[in-house]
């Protein structure tokens, strides 16, 4: 069997096989939150598909669902994505804690730098200088989070890639991978 490379998959209508279904859990408040375990005491359960995309007040009225995303050169997981409804190529990166923008990805999505604020910032190569602004929006397979802090390193990063995507955007979902495949669940 040959094996896909760099493929992003936005599945919600679609139920692979050994999927598991997860749990819609709404506590007193009324907030729903979503996950793979079963709910905790107090809080109402409702088993959902694996299939069906839930609607994620904390991701705003239009989130989307769940997103699968093939592994790429490297083993590295790669997407695209929409930053202030500009499109940009990523590479997921789970031990990154903040999102992290090329200067040529800042110039195209029309980042205003003088807004920002100089900081350092301390990668993988050692400590770099970065400017640190707020996005608006960052957009995922429908799911939209709002008000993201983003940082605008002083360099271009890789040739299939001009952001890494880091944890303060990944929060929002339950990550999962198996090494092939690494599947984003709206929290």
């Amino acid at each position: 069997m040959r094996r896909l490379w760099g493929l992003f998959l936005v599945l919600p209508g679609l139920c692979w096989a050994g999927a598991y279904d997860y749990y819609e859990c709404v506590g007193p408040d009324g907030s729903a939150t979503y996950s793979v375990e079963r709910c905790a005491k107090g809080e109402k359960q409702r088993r959902v598909e694996d299939d069906a995309a839930p609607v994620n007040r904390s991701l705003g009225a239009a989130a989307g669902g769940i997103v699968r995303l093939a592994s790429g050169p490297g083993g590295h997981f790669f997407a695209t994505i929409a930053i202030n409804g500009v499109p940009a190529r990523v590479m997921v990166d789970t031990g990154a804690t903040t999102v992290a923008i090329s200067p040529s990805a800042a110039h195209r999505i029309g980042l205003d730098l003088q807004r920002g604020r100089r900081v350092r910032n301390q990668t993988a190569n050692g400590v770099a200088e970065a400017t640190a602004v707020v996005l608006n929006s960052v957009e995922l397979g429908g799911n939209v989070v709002r008000n993201v802090v983003g940082v605008v390193m002083s360099q271009d990063m890789g040739k299939d890639f001009d952001v890494l995507l880091g944890m303060n955007f990944l929060k929002h979902f339950e990550v999962n991978s198996d090494g092939y495949v690494m599947t984003l669940r709206p929290k």
